[in-house]
């Protein structure tokens, strides 16, 4: 992030490219940076947010518990992902926790003045919609990772579906949020390279197929 201002920041975001100096001002009045180390915890499940979280440095999971406390994986997001946009916006509790898997930071938006001053702004509501399309794509992806017979399967869908986030990720993380034990996932990684469906890179791998 080099100590980028707000400004600059809401400048880099899709969501805000259309705004005119005034308005990314009026945003920037409403809005704080907030900075964290790997392992702290955003939010928890049940929290209510008051303000739009939008992140802008590192990788955060969310993830929920089972009846057993054992922690369920729903989904990683990177930089200028909207974090529980969906709750935030109908001021209800978090349905899920969230935690940074490396050294990150949010920009938070004062909810309340966002909506009466930008939630009629046609590009920032198309952005927004956007947004929670991917969320039901997450959720139909996870949907199709129970459903998927083979660890093949899961992980070719996974790369083809997540280019740049799959960048970004460990094995063991895409392994969790696959459902696999780690040395499953990497054995049959290795396999689809033999097979030349995936590639080595330089921070992981990409999909040939």
């Amino acid at each position: 992030m080099q100590n980028k201002s707000i400004n600059t920041i809401l400048k880099e975001v899709r969501m805000f490219a259309s705004l005119k100096e005034n308005e990314l001002k009026a945003l920037e009045k409403i809005s704080h940076i907030c900075t964290y180390k790997e392992g702290e915890t955003l939010f928890v499940e049940g929290d209510v947010s008051n303000d739009l979280m939008l992140l802008i440095e590192g990788i955060v999971s969310i993830f929920k518990h089972d009846n057993k406390g054992n922690e369920i994986i729903i989904g990683y997001f990177n930089r200028y992902a909207l974090l529980a946009e969906a709750a935030t916006l109908r001021h209800t509790p978090l349905p899920s926790s969230a935690a940074f898997q490396s050294d990150g930071a949010v920009l938070k938006i004062e909810i309340e003045a966002f909506e009466k001053l930008f939630m009629s702004h046609p590009n920032i509501s198309y952005e927004i919609i956007q947004s929670l399309l991917n969320k039901v794509d997450l959720l139909q992806q996870n949907i199709h990772f129970n459903i998927a017979t083979t660890s093949t399967e899961k992980i070719l869908h996974f790369y083809r579906k997540n280019p740049s986030l799959s960048l970004d990720l460990k094995q063991y993380e895409i392994a969790s949020i696959l459902g696999m034990a780690p040395e499953t996932f990497s054995r049959t990684v290795k396999k689809l390279v033999k097979e030349k469906k995936l590639i080595k890179v330089r921070t992981g791998y990409k999909i040939l197929v």
